[in-house]
């Protein structure tokens, strides 16, 4: 059953898209999230949703609009500019998702006994040993590192990987068939870029990557307070190429504003009376 959403939108005529409801399960868990997902083949098309839905970075809410995966011509926008405000609409409101998934997660966590059932599930979800450290793992991730290392993962959205496989953040895959090769890859190695079915996909298991890996301790620790030092510092062995990522990821958040938008809410928003509006099932 497609999920209602609040806000109703209404207007006449609007480019051609897909519209579809999925479900998704999450390691460990049995309950269904369902979604709902728009697709689009052209980036004109869905700038021209995004104006006639009044999407505007400039304000503090933004719609609840999940993209199942990016435009195949987004590679053709040739306006820089362009290219990178479009992008930051596309993963803010999966960005914004993912963290409420968390949040609601993190809350329900907090309310549990230690001798709770539900409590050792969550444990073994997060690889923790006690309450107190699967609190600290159970935790949002920051929008502007989100955003930085998205763009640059995907060089803003334009990638082979980010357009075939919806793989956002580079994450790998050792299991031969379930990703990408990429081409220069070397004859004696079996990594795969990892392909993920949309968008929400990869941003769930990026996040929970960085709140689970032992590779992140310290971005973990620095966003509980234990470390006073910036957050992006927790993410040196995310590249290989440690402090200049690290570098990379200050210069990206700074140029384009990113910590402007770390407090943006997102809205419902419930599509109605779209032509050329079609229903997978």
């Amino acid at each position: 059953m497609i999920m209602i959403l609040a806000l109703t939108v209404l207007f006449v005529t609007v480019p051609k898209f897909t519209f579809e409801l999925v479900s998704y399960f999450e390691n460990f868990e049995t309950e269904e999230d369902q979604v709902v997902e728009l697709g689009f083949d052209s980036y004109k098309d869905l700038l021209e949703f995004f104006e006639k839905i009044g999407y505007d970075l400039g304000k503090k809410e933004v719609p609840a609009v999940i993209l199942k995966n990016l435009p195949k011509d987004m590679n053709q926008i040739k306006d820089v500019q362009l290219k990178k405000d479009l992008f930051v609409k596309i993963m803010l409101p999966i960005i914004l998702k993912v963290n409420e998934e968390i949040k609601q997660e993190r809350e329900k966590i907090m309310k549990l006994t230690n001798d709770s059932q539900e409590l050792q599930h969550y444990l073994a979800k997060y690889k923790a040993k006690t309450k107190q450290e699967l609190l600290e793992k159970v935790d949002v991730i920051p929008v502007e590192i989100a955003l930085a290392q998205a763009a640059i993962e995907s060089a803003w959205g334009t990638s082979r990987f980010a357009i075939e496989a919806n793989n956002i953040f580079g994450e790998w895959t050792f299991s031969p068939g379930n990703g990408v090769v990429p081409r220069e890859r070397p004859d004696d190695e079996v990594y795969e870029v990892r392909r993920f079915r949309d968008l929400l996909s990869s941003m769930r298991s990026y996040a929970y990557n960085l709140n689970v890996s032992p590779f992140y301790k310290e971005f973990r620790a620095i966003r509980a307070g234990k470390i006073k030092k910036p957050i992006e510092e927790g993410l040196l062995y995310y590249s290989q190429r440690r402090e200049k990522y690290i570098q990379e990821i200050k210069i990206i958040m700074t140029n384009n504003k990113f910590t402007e938008l770390k407090e943006h809410k997102a809205y419902p928003i419930q599509i109605a009376l779209i032509s050329g509006m079609s229903l997978i099932k």
